[in-house]
């Protein structure tokens, strides 16, 4: 049951990052394993919007998924 549980939320954070982040999921999926991805803070959530850091949380665990390490750089100037 558990499984089941964990699988339907993965199969669904997968739809939602094609979905939401297209250009994020052709990345994931065509480039190479080791690949080091960064991230701009202000990519996300530049204005502090909380859909906007649940976005950059999917992204992370979807890029997890295909293997690809993130790093966050970046301040902002506020």
């Amino acid at each position: 049951m558990e499984n089941s549980h964990i699988r339907e939320r993965k199969n669904q954070l997968i739809k939602d990052v094609e979905k939401a982040l297209p250009e994020v999921a052709k990345l994931c999926k065509e480039t190479e394993i080791d690949t080091l991805w960064l991230f701009h803070q202000d990519a996300f959530a530049a204005d502090y919007q909380e859909e906007e850091f649940l976005l950059l949380g999917k992204a992370i665990k979807y890029a997890g998924i295909y293997g690809k390490e993130i790093r966050i750089i970046g301040r902002n100037q506020i």
